[in-house]
């Protein structure tokens, strides 16, 4: 029996060529009718289709065209205002003992192609968190499992069993801010509502500090990684995300910020809403679907225009990429799963690749997707996954 997601992309293919049939479509109208969640899926992969970014799944229909026709797209893509992002993307570190020179010398030792079994070195992305509270006590956060927390000035921490934080304040006249910091650990994620009714999405290897209960005046936040904010308006209170040596000022609004210690760039996305942009003084005010970029310890600010879904996507648990290069998606993918890449040569890394898949596919389907239609191979070295060609 097919699954709900093959059902629909094969009611997309056919869609979208024109050749669905009378009872394929009555079958699409009757889940359309069921819920506004089944149009917007539906819709939502309509759009990867007719960008090009529909390689993510296609490779679950097996048909050489189909491939042929969306590579081809690929190589005669129009480049989109990426082109500022992607020298940064290039700064990212991937951590790995191994020296190139080490690598290029035992080149020869890789056997790509080898049937490696890659799920051995990677953690499938999961729910889980540690918050450690004012106190300074470390509490995991168990998914699944409904908790209750009570912080000192008695306020109430709960978190569902769909592994949701919602903080109630209690009433209290005490100004003095106690503090809880949120770790999510590679392979992981978690969202919470704080105090004021804002909500927040954390993905892998992050680290978020926040007030318990914010004061009347201000709403400060402090990041390391990347999260998802869709702020509760208060003008009398703006709201304030601080990463590294730059702040994000909003009053209400929805927006991505990308902080990662191990990259030298800080890129905030802006959804809805409007933020200004702080770094080292210089100050700009950025509008919904553009992107500000800088580089950590320069002052400059870059705005760029962008698909903010390319972006934000991860929030829903699909990661979505549209001619980017291999590292910058290596270290995302690396980050969720918690693995570690190398790459044997250095153009490597530069290779474009356009596609999507979500967060619930195996590690083992990313890389045969990259593989697919990137032209690169992939081997096991110790505990890295390394990147060549047979």
């Amino acid at each position: 029996m097919e699954s709900k997601e093959e059902n629909i992309i094969s009611w997309v293919r056919d869609y979208s060529r024109g050749e669905l049939s009378e009872n394929s479509k009555k079958e699409l109208e009757s889940f359309l009718n069921e819920s506004s969640e089944n149009k917007a899926l539906f819709n939502h992969y309509r759009r990867l289709y007719a960008n090009g970014r529909s390689v993510g799944f296609l490779n679950q229909l097996n048909e050489e065209k189909a491939w042929k026709q969306i590579q081809s797209r690929l190589s005669k893509s129009k480049i989109r205002k990426l082109h500022l992002w992607l020298p940064y993307a290039a700064a990212v570190a991937i951590i790995a003992i191994v020296s190139t020179i080490l690598i290029k010398e035992h080149s020869s030792e890789f056997d790509f192609s080898k049937d490696y079994n890659f799920e051995q070195l990677a953690q499938q992305g999961d729910i889980c968190a540690t918050i450690t509270l004012a106190d300074g006590s470390r509490i995991k956060l168990e998914e699944k499992e409904t908790q209750l927390i009570s912080e000192k000035d008695g306020t109430q921490i709960a978190k569902d069993s769909l592994n949701n934080i919602i903080y109630t304040p209690k009433a209290t006249s005490n100004e003095k801010l106690l503090f809880n910091a949120i770790d999510v650990p590679r392979g992981g994620e978690f969202s919470l509502t704080l105090s004021d009714g804002t909500k927040v999405w954390l993905n892998a290897d992050t680290k978020f500090r926040y007030p318990v209960k914010f004061s009347s005046s201000k709403r400060e936040v402090y990041l390391t990684g990347e999260a998802y904010f869709e702020v509760a308006h208060n003008k009398q209170a703006p709201f304030v995300v601080h990463s590294h040596d730059a702040k994000v000022k909003v009053l209400g609004t929805s927006f991505n910020v990308s902080a990662y210690e191990d990259q030298e760039f800080i890129a905030t996305t802006l959804v809805e809403g409007a933020v200004q942009i702080n770094n080292l003084g210089n100050e700009k005010l950025l509008k919904p679907g553009y992107q500000s970029i800088i580089i950590r310890g320069r002052d400059k600010i870059e705005i760029q225009e962008v698909d903010t879904h390319l972006y934000t996507s991860w929030v829903n648990g699909v990661y979505e990429f549209e001619n980017m290069e291999l590292e910058y998606i290596m270290t995302q993918l690396g980050r969720w799963y918690d693995v570690k890449f190398f790459f044997t040569e250095e153009s490597f890394k530069h290779i474009k690749f356009t596609g999507a898949f979500e967060k619930e596919n195996s590690f083992e389907y990313a890389l045969n997707l990259i593989e697919r239609v990137a032209d690169v191979d992939f081997a096991i070295k110790g505990k890295l996954v390394v990147v060549g060609r047979e």
